[in-house]
């Protein structure tokens, strides 16, 4: 695309506002997502173990992100006056401390400060909390999230990228990919950790391409510059899509780098992917034997009405009896999401979404998405996304579909931030399981909350995921 159609398009979507999504429902239990017993959830782990090395498995890691919000406690704490640190922040330096000696990144520190860690007094506090987040030192905060140390075991401390390496080699096999997007600045110590575990996985690497940047303008809807030069943003992580767009595997599992558990705390997840994956492939399986019998112009429409009514697809009536039209509802790339339970306070999720045309799906949108005349809704949604899924991107022939043929581009919002003296405002994707997968054949499976456990802050370590059982 020409940069100046670029400019145009951009600039018609920020003029035109955020555009509205007509939300039907949320999905709960037996409205949109299905849940499995633990015997069931078992034997499809099992069904898995048995087909998984006749498969390309491929496990596809977002990890460009930064620690920085994970420093924030060290920031907060940097902020208060050493004065004020009394009172209400009693003792806060020395719990400060004692909570640092529990983290791996503890290890980091060089032994005279790790001798004034131990001794826990609060003079020292500052001196400790700057040493990981200064620029001139350890600089942490400012490091890729996936190279900060992580877990604790008896011989080592792993980061998130060494332990996706493990975690992938014990739900695929030894012939698994592992792709993760990255900043190349830091590509050469991401290998060097990587290279430290033991595992013959073929691990690739690719970039947020700056080419999907966003243009950003003015209030005045004029293209903001900076030094006489066009000011980009990155335009969400739904341009991702993009870098997924190039794997070409049977089966993709998709994961956040911060979302893993203390290997002694792992076997739910690790069963649980298995069970999703063997799902999709039963999934797809169903899928094609309708298409196939569309193709070869045999009689489908008990088929299809059996596939309809088992997975609650929602078909229209011309998706159900028509040839070509049913062929272009089900001929598409398959993805099942786990879904938490809710727990805490509502927001974005799974949701039945009616298009444009009328047709309504499953979708999973963000709450900077919903309209506050919705937020209802929102209210009543049970379970939230928290990034677990399982995909197929290859059509009933075996080939790989053009994922960017079922990207929506009319999900995106506006964000407006201040650069430099000037207001900007440019458009984002929401995330690479929105917009960018919004026409894909989707299914929803509530996962057990032990599946979910993101690191956020620092201090989310030492939650029970995190710990040595």
């Amino acid at each position: 695309m020409e940069l100046t159609e670029k400019i145009e398009i951009q600039r018609r979507k920020i003029k035109d506002g955020n555009p509205s999504i007509d939300l039907m429902d949320s999905c709960r239990i037996e409205n949109g997502i299905s849940s499995l017993s633990n015997k069931a959830l078992n034997e499809a782990a099992k069904d898995f173990d048995r087909l998984k090395n006749e498969l390309d498995l491929c496990f596809f890691v977002p990890a460009s992100g930064s620690g920085s919000r994970m420093f924030k406690a060290f920031y907060d704490f940097l902020a208060i006056d050493e004065k004020d640190r009394i009172g209400p922040h009693q003792n806060l330096a020395y719990e400060i401390l004692c909570k640092i000696q529990e983290l791996g990144i503890a290890n980091l520190l060089t032994p005279d400060l790790a001798e004034l860690l131990t001794e826990g007094e609060e003079k020292y506090a500052d001196l400790i909390v700057k040493t990981f987040i200064d620029k001139n030192q350890l600089n942490l905060s400012n490091q890729p999230k996936g190279l900060i140390p992580f877990h604790i075991y008896e011989q080592e401390i792993l980061n998130p990228f060494q332990e996706h390496l493990i975690h992938s080699r014990e739900i695929g096999h030894a012939k698994s990919k592992l792709h993760f997007t990255i900043n190349k600045h830091f590509e050469s110590a991401v290998i060097e950790k990587l290279d430290q575990v033991s595992c013959d996985l073929k691990i690739s690497f690719s970039e947020q391409d700056s080419a999907s940047n966003s243009i950003a303008f003015t209030k005045d809807l004029e293209v903001a510059r900076e030094g006489g030069e066009i000011i980009t943003r990155p335009a969400g992580h739904g341009t991702l899509i993009n870098n997924l767009d190039s794997i070409d595997s049977d089966i993709i599992f998709i994961r956040n780098i911060d979302n893993l558990q203390h290997q002694s705390k792992a076997n739910t997840s690790i069963i649980t992917r298995k069970a999703l994956a063997s799902e999709l492939l039963k999934f797809k399986g169903e899928v094609d034997n309708v298409i196939s019998k569309i193709v070869r112009d045999h009689a489908f429409e008990s088929s299809i009405k059996t596939l309809n009514d088992r997975f609650d697809l929602r078909l229209s009536e011309l998706e159900l009896t028509s040839p070509t039209s049913a062929f272009d509802a089900l001929n598409k790339p398959l993805r099942i999401c786990g879904m938490v339970k809710n727990e805490g306070e509502p927001g974005g999720g799974p949701f039945w979404v009616k298009d444009d045309a009328g047709n309504i799906a499953r979708q999973i949108i963000e709450k900077s998405q919903i309209p506050e005349s919705e937020i209802s809704l929102v209210k009543s949604a049970t379970h939230f996304n928290p990034v677990d899924l399982v995909c197929s991107v290859k059509d009933y022939t075996g080939q790989k579909f053009d994922l960017l043929d079922f990207v929506n581009v009319d999900q995106y919002f506006i964000v407006t931030k201040t650069q430099g003296k000037q207001e900007i405002q440019y458009i984002e994707q929401p995330g690479l399981w929105n917009g960018a997968m919004a026409n894909w054949l989707t299914l929803f499976y509530e996962i057990d909350p032990t599946c979910f456990s993101p690191v956020k802050s620092v201090f989310d370590l030492l939650k029970d995921p995190h710990l040595d059982a």
